[in-house]
């Protein structure tokens, strides 16, 4: 293609790009579902998991598929499905609904007086409500459940992105901005869309294992003790204006942000703006999951207790040998990725907000190997501190937080004291 050919090309997509095109990017979706998948009972997971093997994109995501040992095929479909509405919009899909991925709340500064969306029935709450309503709908189609579930992934992560709940009205945007998606700031060299920043927040790499790896450490960051706003705000809506006051004071500064309708004039940024916005992103996303875990229990109705079959999990794709296969904790920075039993000594038992640790033959932080157990696990273990001072088996997974060596514990069939 010569050079002229291509920069007219490019200007027809400046175009035909569609405003509040994404909410994140994939990998900040994916972020959001494996959060939420973390946080479902295995009944749940497993309900979820037989419904989306209605969709219609289902042996497409299986066939994707490449063997994890730390995100199972289970867990890779759901997160898979939350990106599923942006790939199909503006394609023809009879499933497309181009506008569900967001709601103008028009701003308008200096006060920023309320006011509500034009179009009630085509915005992200109204594609919400419509997503919970097919899905306790006992009589709707398994395809029709299932594109609406991946649908509800996907629009629970939207609604909590700040820029797709707003249309800034300031100085230069007499019919707003349209999301930021025509306020152009320059963060470095070149000027880009206030809106693509925001997306790119939590990731732009749709990778299944490192979606899944930030997903818990935000879990970390942000237990659901430590998020008040679970309990305030408890309806999509309540989401949304959430959504729109972060985006007044952390998206525009309150309206003191300047902006140019052209990227070849952009202002640069000021100084910590996408720090501010990355820890807000952060916070956003840990809401997103833990408000997705809780409307996936209340609408995807659960009959008779499912279970994951064994095709989906990577429980049974150990062989015996691997299984049994026994390893010092001193060893286990060698073996990421792998299957296999941790020995050592429980030289500590702590805590960190709702986050459990038990640290084998050193005390943090020169122990050499972890166990963790998460909030939504805890309950399944009863006194942790009657493992302080005794030899252990732990088996799982051994995957990489900060550079040192850990096995995340969801039972406590997974730990063994030994003389």
């Amino acid at each position: 293609m010569n050079r002229i050919l291509f920069v007219i090309v490019a200007a027809l997509a400046l175009v035909a790009f569609p405003f509040n095109a994404g909410a994140w990017d994939g990998a900040g979706h994916m972020v959001i579902a494996a959060e939420a998948f973390r946080q479902l009972s295995p009944e749940l997971k497993a309900e979820a998991i037989d419904l989306l093997k209605s969709h219609p994109d289902f042996s497409k995501w299986t066939n994707a598929y490449h063997p994890d040992p730390n995100v199972d095929l289970a867990t890779f479909i759901f997160m898979r499905s939350s990106t599923w509405p942006d790939e199909i919009r503006r394609s023809g899909n009879p499933y497309d609904h181009p506008d569900w991925h967001f709601i103008d709340y028009p701003l308008r500064p200096p006060g920023f007086a309320f006011e509500p969306d034009a179009r009630p029935t085509d915005n992200v709450l109204y594609g919400i409500a419509e997503s919970e309503k097919t899905l306790s709908d006992a009589k709707a189609s398994p395809e029709i459940r299932a594109v609406y579930l991946s649908y509800l992934i996907h629009l629970v992560g939207d609604i909590h992105q700040p820029l797709h709940c707003e249309s800034y009205f300031g100085d230069g945007y007499p019919n707003g901005d349209k999301g930021g998606n025509n306020f152009f700031v320059k963060p470095a060299r070149t000027g880009v869309r206030l809106h693509g920043i925001w997306d790119g927040l939590l990731g732009t790499s749709a990778n299944a294992q490192s979606a899944w790896k930030y997903a818990v450490t935000i879990d970390v960051q942000f237990p659901r003790v430590g998020l008040p706003e679970l309990q305030t705000n408890t309806t999509p809506k309540s989401w949304s204006l959430e959504s729109r006051q972060l985006a007044i004071q952390y998206g525009y500064l309150s309206g003191n942000l300047q902006g140019s309708t052209e990227a070849g004039t952009a202002p640069p940024l000021p100084d910590g703006y996408t720090k501010a916005a990355k820890a807000v992103a952060e916070r956003q996303a840990a809401l997103a999951g833990y408000r997705l875990a809780d409307e996936i229990q209340k609408y995807l109705a659960v009959g008779k207790p499912a279970a994951l079959t064994a095709d989906m999990t990577n429980l049974v794709a150990e062989s015996p040998a691997t299984a049994n296969r026994k390893i010092a904790a001193t060893e286990a920075s060698q073996h990421y990725n792998e299957s296999l039993t941790v020995t050592g000594k429980v030289a500590q038992v702590s805590s960190r907000g709702t986050v459990a640790f038990l640290n084998l033959d050193k005390r943090f932080p020169d122990s050499p190997f972890t166990a963790v157990i998460f909030q939504n696990n805890l309950d399944a273990f009863d006194d942790l501190q009657k493992y302080a001072g005794k030899n252990v088996e732990i088996t799982g997974t051994v995957t990489e937080y900060r550079g040192k060596p850990e096995i995340v514990l969801d039972s406590p069939t997974q730990i063994n004291v030994v003389p």
